[in-house]
């Protein structure tokens, strides 16, 4: 991956070396004259959510009735400059969560029954990934502003055991998600403000949205620390399941841009 990595940034170099690159490389702010931006966020959101699957199932709280108890992840981020005002994106985080507690109530899920003080174990694991494509409208010596059109990939596991009555229910989502956008940052010395929005709906599918706004300090034209919030929710259903998910909270990190 480093090898490769060096062949956009070479190609932008020469590309700088011409006056009309270096015209353009001129009008940005110095940690955006890059090739490859590599950055790692970890995350502590709090999260919230509903589930209901299968036939005559219940509408689940994951954390009433599940006991899905908050927990620090993170998110590796790559974003390559294919050229001028032009960026493709990537994005991976792990999604970890488990639960262990009575359940309060009696609910069904996936055609089994869970009874009220039954010890119910669950645990929700998979992975969201990201791809965007990233067009710069607008250029200048404060910053840039950019239309996003990409994915979003949720691949998450459900599995809940019931201890006490020897139960244990699966059910696997895989969840594709287009989107479209806008981004922007502003420069101010050492510091920058970044704001995203991205997101889409499908009417009465579901509905996904993703926002973000975070403040970093530069310690150099390559290096910056990162600090900011970050809120995400699905929404889906499909007769009769039916799926609601949000993530929300603060995120910190570090930014290499090569």
């Amino acid at each position: 991956m480093p090898r490769l990595a060096l062949v956009p940034a070479a190609v932008l170099s020469l590309l700088a070396l011409s006056p009309a690159g270096a015209a353009a490389q001129d009008e940005t702010p110095a940690p955006e004259r890059y090739g490859l931006r590599l950055e790692y966020r970890e995350y502590r959101p709090t999260v919230t959510g509903k589930l209901q699957i299968g036939e005559d199932a219940t509408l689940i709280d994951i954390v009433d009735d599940l006991g899905i108890e908050d927990k620090r992840t993170f998110e590796a981020r790559a974003t390559l400059k294919i050229k001028t005002g032009h960026k493709l994106r990537g994005g991976y985080m792990p999604i970890d969560y488990d639960g262990d507690q009575e359940a309060p109530r009696n609910f069904t899920f996936q055609g089994t029954t869970y009874f009220r003080t039954d010890r119910v174990v669950t645990s929700l694991k998979g992975s969201l990934f990201s791809g965007d494509y990233q067009w710069e409208f607008y250029r200048g010596p404060h910053g840039f502003v950019g239309a996003l059109i990409g994915a979003r990939v949720f691949d998450v596991d459900t599995v809940l055991v019931d201890v006490d009555e020897g139960f244990r229910e699966t059910e696997s989502t895989l969840a594709p998600i287009p989107v479209i956008g806008i981004a922007g940052r502003g420069y101010a010395g050492r510091l920058s403000f970044e704001g995203e929005v991205s997101g889409l709906s499908a009417g009465s599918l579901g509905t996904y949205y993703e926002f973000e706004t975070s403040a970093r300090i530069h310690l150099s034209d390559r290096l910056a620390v990162q600090g900011g919030y970050r809120v995400l929710s699905l929404t889906g259903k499909d007769e009769p399941d039916e799926l609601e998910f949000r993530m929300g909270g603060w995120q910190f990190g570090l930014e290499l841009s090569l």
